[in-house]
């Protein structure tokens, strides 16, 4: 799905999460669109491809000087577009030391529990065990990676 997205201040690589302040949806980046070779790309955009348009070009460095860009995303765990107005915010689930619950599992990321009022979002291929399950917890270890452990911070090994 494609989105224009205002005030990007140094891009999106690919790969990086948005999520919705007002509905708590996910959003993952695959790519920004390019309407024009004059388009500046920001340093970091790891995927960028031209797409034939017939749009002004005046309109599109307009655009690009107000911080007004098109990028192509994937929905997280859901088939929704963000709505109009919508505020994203990169996010990312910080890494810490207590174990966070999972509590749904969708085709690239797990959805934990932050606490009672919010969520997080992990790839699943920061954990080490590929077999998790929704009630598992997750617990950041040194080495990037996060370890399956139950609530207590107990590792589960299966």
């Amino acid at each position: 799905m494609l989105v224009t997205i205002t005030d990007v201040e140094n891009g999106f690589q690919k790969g990086m999460v948005l999520k919705s302040v007002d509905s708590g949806l996910y959003w993952e980046v695959q790519e920004r669109i390019l309407f024009s070779e004059k388009e500046i790309k920001f340093e970091g955009e790891t995927e960028t491809r031209i797409h034939t348009n017939i749009r002004n070009i005046d309109k599109v460095q307009n655009e690009f000087d107000k911080n007004i860009f098109e990028y192509k995303i994937k929905p997280i765990g859901h088939n929704e577009k963000p709505e109009v107005n919508d505020f994203l915010v990169f996010t990312v689930t910080v890494a810490v030391r207590i174990p966070l619950e999972i509590i749904d599992i969708y085709e690239d990321y797990l959805l934990l529990k932050i606490n009672e009022d919010d969520t997080g979002i992990l790839h699943k291929k920061y954990i080490n065990n590929k077999i998790a399950k929704i009630g598992d917890y997750v617990c950041h270890c040194e080495h990037r990676f996060h370890d399956l452990v139950d609530k207590n911070g107990n590792f589960i090994y299966r």
